[in-house]
């Protein structure tokens, strides 16, 4: 079982809160029924957990923290999304297993309360049916001797079918308070009535299916997290546990654990742990600190992996060959027992895209990413469709939240500052921002860019800069943060969202006024049509409001567009077309019409039609990409 860092369960990132669990419905409206989405990238992503089917050596399950599943049919050299595959979005699939017919077994938790369960699929993952509901389910494991006989440690304590995952029972008493929050299960495979559990606290053990359970940590540190249990295949009374106080092994079935030595004490949160399929002396651990691997049955430890590396789970193939999923790189592959690892992501894409920006001069598509201040940054390709590749080095530990191109410098603004690359250069730089002469790194939410102008969003306000070269000044200090910037495609127009109001300028950002009318509440994107100035539109958390007057009046909501929380908008080129995205209720919504009316598109292709952000490459093709909240970036 996994848990703790790297699963985010909550984004608060600007311009609006999310939350992943949040279902897809939305009323009935007009919409097209054009190109199916095709997911391009970036590649990567968080892997919660891996299993190996026993039915066929090259077919493996991979599990999101989104509630997407993948599979892979070569050993996990390629991967393919399944559709329509897990049924419910926002699950962590934290644990899986298959059994000898094939049958494919998912524990699940809702990220985003304490629901859950198990979902049972009968033709290898392309469609499931939840059998274990209302439970927030950590841990699965078959009894070996006995398949039909499956097991499930939930918060709620443990469950047990004997019909191969159909219907299910409780077998720890009802609200015992240590028999709860269950993290990992093992079952001897002499005897399936001998069960091992590990807890939030403790280990435990039951020898008669369940009817009574009896503390099994004698030799290891009280309050220990059990992530894993695992029984030695050469001898199922010598027993492996990981836990947060590190790794401990037992060869009396548990009655006497002793801790493993060699892992430093950073590494100990060991969330995976693995027995070689060819050779039983080999074992794998992995941990928040990179990827263990022992060579002499435990006795001692090499880490193979960089130790920033967050190991979520470990396979060992009967080839040879080993899986591990991490979080933020993905899959990565070892052909030499661990020693050495290379990506193996092509088909696997999971990283949450929070803008989307495109170059005129170099051609190039930029896209950047949320959620993984070690393996995320900047992304960039020719093309649409990819492939897609990390663009500079400087951004570890920042979060990308928006991006901008101005001239041969690209802009990013992430969770600490703002950061530019130049055209050419290798590595981004921070660029200096500065109040009253001393200097900040505030968050920069929004990014706007046209003819050498450049606008930054911040809680600061709005910061401007004229030329690449000339230092950026700060503006409307007064009225609060600013959450969303926009600028006329002549550079002459621009708007700014604050806490006091709306602000447009027509000067290039130098002096703003307040735009009369109503408040708009939280606004999240701004827009000006490009080629039609006159057109600005504001996406809010409360609907989509249009100006066909530079802003003296504004309409809210138009035909075909349902009131909700709208993340994102983009517009052609020659603003014959202009898009939105409703992250609330789910939806990419296209006008023709100046903003009047919308249609919503299809969105067949997509792991989910909750959309955080679009973007339009250039004509004549004019491609839309979109990024929702699961399967990283799609285009049509």
């Amino acid at each position: 079982m996994k848990t703790g860092a790297g699963l985010i369960t909550l984004f608060r990132f600007a311009p609006v809160v999310f939350v992943l669990a949040h279902l897809s419905v939305s009323p009935a409206m007009p919409s097209d029924s054009g190109e199916r989405w095709l997911p391009v990238g970036p590649l990567g992503g968080d892997v919660r957990s891996l299993a190996l089917d026993p039915t066929d050596p090259r077919r493996v399950y991979l599990g999101t923290a989104t509630g997407v599943l993948y599979r892979s049919d070569t050993a996990g050299r390629t991967w393919r999304r399944l559709t329509p595959g897990f049924p419910r979005a926002g699950q962590s699939l934290d644990a899986m297993a298959v059994s000898p017919r094939g049958t494919l077994l998912v524990a699940f938790w809702d990220v985003s309360g304490r629901g859950g369960g198990v979902a049972k699929s009968d033709d290898h993952g392309e469609s499931f049916r939840i059998t274990l509901d209302a439970e927030s389910v950590r841990a699965l494991s078959l009894a070996p001797s006995s398949p039909n006989l499956v097991f499930a440690g939930s918060l709620g304590g443990v469950f047990a079918s004997a019909d191969s995952g159909e219907s299910w029972r409780r077998i720890t008493p009802l609200d015992h308070p240590e028999l709860r929050n269950v993290e990992s299960v093992a079952v001897d495979p002499r005897d399936p009535r001998r069960l091992y559990i590990g807890t939030r606290h403790l280990p435990w053990k039951t020898m008669n299916g369940g009817l009574t359970w009896v503390e099994v940590h004698r030799g290891m540190i009280e309050d220990s997290d059990v992530f894993t249990i695992t029984l030695d295949r050469r001898d199922p009374d010598r027993v492996h546990a990981t836990a947060c106080s590190g790794i401990y092994g037992s060869r009396n079935a548990a009655r006497r654990w002793s801790r493993v030595r060699g892992l430093p004490y950073g590494s100990r949160r060991t969330r995976a742990f693995a027995q070689d399929a060819q050779s039983p002396d080999i074992f794998y651990a992995g941990t928040t600190e990179g990827l263990w691997v022992s060579m002499d049955d435990t006795a001692t430890w090499t880490a193979t992996t960089p130790l920033d590396l967050v190991v979520n789970d470990v396979v060992s193939l009967r080839d040879g060959t080993v899986l591990a999923g991490t979080d933020g790189a993905g899959v990565l592959r070892s052909a030499d027992h661990g020693r050495t690892w290379s990506p193996s992501n092509d088909g696997f894409s999971e990283r949450f895209v929070s803008k989307i920006a495109f170059d005129p001069v170099s051609l190039r598509y930029f896209a950047g990413i949320l959620g993984d201040r070690l393996h995320g940054g900047v992304f960039s390709a020719t093309e649409a469709i990819g492939p897609w590749t990390s663009l500079g080095g400087g951004l570890k530990g920042r979060e990308v939240l928006t991006l901008a191109v101005s001239g041969t410098q690209t802009l990013a603004g992430t969770d600490r500052g703002l950061y530019v690359l130049e055209t050419g250069e290798a590595a981004w730089r921070p660029q200096a921002l500065a109040v009253a002469g001393t200097p900040v790194t505030p968050r920069v939410a929004d990014l706007a860019s046209a003819r050498g102008t450049s606008l930054a969003a911040t809680p600061l306000g709005v910061f401007r800069s004229v030329g690449c070269c000339e230092p950026w000044g700060h503006h409307l200090a007064a009225d609060g943060e600013a959450t969303a910037v926009a600028i006329s495609s002549d550079g002459q127009l621009a708007l700014a969202a604050t806490r006091a109001g709306l602000r447009i300028s027509r000067d290039t950002g130098l002096t703003w006024a307040a735009v009369e009318g109503k408040a708009f509440g939280r606004v999240n994107a701004l827009a000006i049509v490009p080629g039609r100035p006159a057109v600005m539109i504001a996406a809010t958390h409360r609907g989509v409001r249009v100006s066909a007057d530079e802003g003296r009046t504004w309409s809210m909501g138009a035909r075909g567009l349902p009131d909700s929380d709208y993340t994102s908008l983009a517009a052609t080129e020659d603003g014959g077309a202009i898009f939105v995205s409703d992250f609330s209720w789910g939806g990419i919504f296209r006008s023709e019409d100046r903003g009047a009316s919308w249609t919503r598109l299809t969105g067949e292709g997509l792991a989910t039609d909750r959309v955080w952000t679009l973007g339009i490459g250039p004509p004549p093709s004019a491609r839309l990409l979109a990024a929702p909240a699961a399967g990283g970036l799609h285009v049509r």
